[in-house]
């Protein structure tokens, strides 16, 4: 009998010890696997333009500061000539620069029939589409920066063989007188301190890789190999349009036809105005 009760008792144990091995072996803390380190793919950096021709950080033009007369000047005093342009402290944004780019073109003391030649409102967004579009076939007439000449397009000839007429050239008179008008030197200070929003009007066109400044001078040389065919030029008037009758000169830029159509004499002016441009352009000083 004292047998069996310890064969039992051994048995109990064994299975109790089978039992105890089987329940630490299924409650054993799982092992959780080691998360392998998202890798994030290398952010790709932001493409910079290739300036070729750079502008300067603009900088606030001081205002020279007033000086008081003297209490009994013995010589009349000639008025002192203004220098700089009235220029914001702080740029506002692109679509918000009318005014103050308008208070910085009046410090140019333009005539009022020329002033009012300029188109200011959006004035710098049309500046940048026209200038870019200069090379192109075609303007965008709703982008123009200048009221346009008045009066339609004048021709010479038979109706047959029509040509460019020399009465055409006096349509762009006023135009012409603007751009002569103008201080270069003061235009590029009012340039140079409005650059940045010339530049985020360009960007907005969809050239984020590009410099405004860059692109003004190319379209200068362009329009500097403008040819200088003699007159009258002849025309050809297939539809309601007249075109040039010579293929070369009608493949020519919109910008290259407006140097045609406004007359050799305007033309040689305009180009001489062009050269004085680029040559300051490329060498801006702040």
């Amino acid at each position: 009998m004292k047998k069996v009760n310890v064969l039992i008792f051994t048995l109990v144990v064994i299975i109790s010890a089978l039992a105890l091995t089987i329940f630490l072996r299924d409650t054993r803390t799982p092992e959780i696997p080691t998360s392998q380190p998202v890798q994030t793919p290398p952010s790709v950096p932001v493409k910079k333009p290739i300036v070729h021709y750079p502008v300067p950080v603009p900088t606030p033009i001081p205002t020279p500061p007033q000086q008081q007369p003297p209490p009994a000047p013995r010589k009349e005093q000639q008025p002192v000539a203004v220098t700089a342009p009235e220029l914001p402290k702080k740029l506002p944004p692109v679509q918000q620069s009318d005014e103050s780019f308008r208070r910085a073109l009046k410090s140019l003391k333009l005539d009022k029939p020329l002033f009012n030649l300029i188109l200011v409102e959006n004035l710098i967004q049309r500046l940048v589409v026209t200038i870019d579009n200069l090379p192109e076939k075609r303007l965008p007439r709703a982008h123009l920066p200048l009221v346009p000449p008045k009066g339609r397009f004048i021709t010479s000839g038979t109706t047959e063989s029509p040509q460019t007429s020399s009465r055409n050239w006096s349509r762009y008179n006023l135009q012409m007188q603007l751009l002569e008008t103008l201080d270069q030197d003061l235009v590029l200070k009012i340039y140079v301190y409005f650059y940045p929003l010339f530049q985020t009007a360009y960007e907005q066109l969809g050239y984020q890789n590009a410099y405004f400044n860059d692109r003004l001078i190319n379209v200068i040389d362009h329009l500097l190999e403008t040819p200088n065919p003699p007159e009258p030029i002849q025309l050809a008037q297939p539809s309601v349009l007249y075109v040039y009758a010579d293929p070369l000169l009608e493949k020519l830029s919109a910008g290259q036809k407006i140097l045609l159509r406004i007359g050799p004499d305007h033309r040689w002016k305009l180009l001489k105005i062009l050269e004085s441009y680029r040559e300051k352009l490329i060498n801006l000083q702040p």
